[in-house]
């Protein structure tokens, strides 16, 4: 068998000879004792963190020629060969740096004192809050009694007893069905009891999917790809229950040597995980979304920004396609800083790039140049004389650009067409020129 084990326990160090022992880790560890471990054929201990026999099921007990009193409080140590001993101790340290479990060959001295080579999957149970001060050491035999056969479903409970609590377990035939499953896998599938026996767990009726939303299909299916490969495979699969909700799982399949039904699966629902990654990556995308917008927006009236008006510009102009610019200039603008204060002038510059944005037709590029100060791009000629010319009937209106605002606000516009040679700041000097010409002649003209 190749063992699986997971969960969490505590365990008390047992004193040698301790005849409360067996009470204590029924305490402590009630799970221990549930009927499929008591049951099961297949051969396992319970030790605690010194290597002392908590526990053993009556498997073992056949399979070791000994008493039930003779185990509880022993030490393995003494029933291992001196010889492979290295390789007990290499697969400890392997387990304390992280490993899941470790299965290794050793030597087994029966109670008449003849030695049996096994094969023995050992993994460890930290204490609930992850410390490993009261380590569980969990060792699970692949020996065969003789007249004694395992099991496929004994082995699956054996694992299952040994999961973290809400994880299931299957075994699967040569073409990855489901031939055994635990109480709760249905549960997790949200499937009626046995409807997954015989099904894959990529079984159409399940819209199995990846992590990426594409399709699962047979070739996908977990147990199929372990019994493929010969390795141990790690997917991340979404299910549909009966009732139309998407379940995530985490599915880790695995080959099994030398039995009838050579794959077995682990489960776990990760669908509040998935869910909660999606959700950072949308607000993470959003964040991105909004700085992108930032940066390229103009922060108090949204207007693009005055660097991208301005590289459009450039673009227009190196690649040697006509250019036209539109300068305005507020009038009167100060007065309403002055008088009504600065939150008034920001509301009242919101309101001018809405009537400019609208205004514009959709071949222009608007936005603020600064302060009082708007600048509009685009490469047809005609609709930068019309958009100056809109903006300059909207401004001589009897509600300025801001019709129902707090002040009557004007505008003085500019407007330059590129010549052969121009350059960024020839053309831009000539549209600022023509606008101040206007804004001084508007001046001249008052009495």
């Amino acid at each position: 068998m190749v063992g699986s084990c997971g969960g969490a326990a505590t365990v008390g160090r047992v004193e040698e000879g301790s005849s409360a022992q067996q009470t204590e880790h029924q305490a402590v560890h009630p799970a221990v004792h549930q009927a499929a471990f008591e049951r099961s054929t297949v051969p396992s201990v319970i030790l605690d963190n010194t290597g002392r026999v908590l526990d053993v099921n009556d498997a073992y007990l056949e399979m070791s020629g000994r008493t039930r009193a003779e185990l509880l409080g022993s030490s393995t140590i003494e029933l291992i060969h001196a010889d492979d001993l290295p390789g007990v101790i290499s697969g400890l340290d392997a387990l304390l740096s992280g490993a899941r479990s470790v299965r290794h060959q050793r030597r087994h001295q029966r109670g008449d004192g003849s030695w049996i080579p096994i094969e023995v999957t050992t993994c460890l149970v930290p204490d609930p809050d992850g410390s490993v001060d009261n380590l569980l050491l969990v060792q699970v035999f692949d020996h065969r009694v003789e007249g004694v056969e395992i099991d496929p479903i004994d082995e699956l409970m054996s694992r299952q007893l040994f999961q973290p609590a809400g994880d299931a377990a299957c075994i699967h035939d040569a073409d990855g069905r489901v031939a055994f499953g635990s109480p709760n896998l249905d549960t997790l599938l949200g499937r009626p009891p046995g409807w997954i026996i015989g099904r894959r767990l990529t079984d159409p009726d399940l819209s199995p999917v990846q992590p990426d939303g594409s399709p699962a299909g047979p070739d996908e299916d977990p147990a199929r790809r372990a019994i493929r490969t010969g390795s141990e495979v790690v997917a991340t699969l979404g299910v549909r229950t009966e009732d139309g909700r998407r379940v995530w799982l985490s599915v880790v399949a695995g080959a099994v040597e030398r039995q009838a039904l050579p794959a077995r699966s682990s489960l776990r629902d990760i669908t509040e995980l998935v869910e909660a990654q999606r959700e950072a990556r949308r607000l993470a995308a959003m964040v991105e979304e909004q700085l992108a917008h930032r940066a390229n927006h103009d922060d108090l009236t949204g207007l693009t920004a005055r660097r991208i008006v301005l590289g459009k510009l450039d673009e227009e102009l190196d690649a040697g396609r006509p250019a036209s610019v539109v300068f305005v200039d507020l009038d009167g603008f100060k007065a309403v800083n002055d008088e009504l204060g600065h939150l008034a002038g920001d509301d009242l510059l919101v309101g001018v790039a809405d009537r400019l944005t609208a205004l514009a037709a959709p071949s222009i590029t608007v936005g603020r140049a600064g302060g009082d100060e708007f600048v509009a791009v685009t490469s047809v000629a005609d609709d930068a004389e019309r958009f100056a010319a809109a903006v300059r009937a909207a401004a001589a209106g009897p509600d300025g650009l801001v019709p129902g605002g707090a002040r009557r606000v004007g505008a003085s516009v500019g407007v330059a067409h590129s010549t052969p040679g121009d350059t960024r700041t020839t053309l831009l000097t000539r549209a600022d020129r023509a606008m101040y010409d206007v804004k001084r002649a508007a001046r001249r003209s008052q009495p």
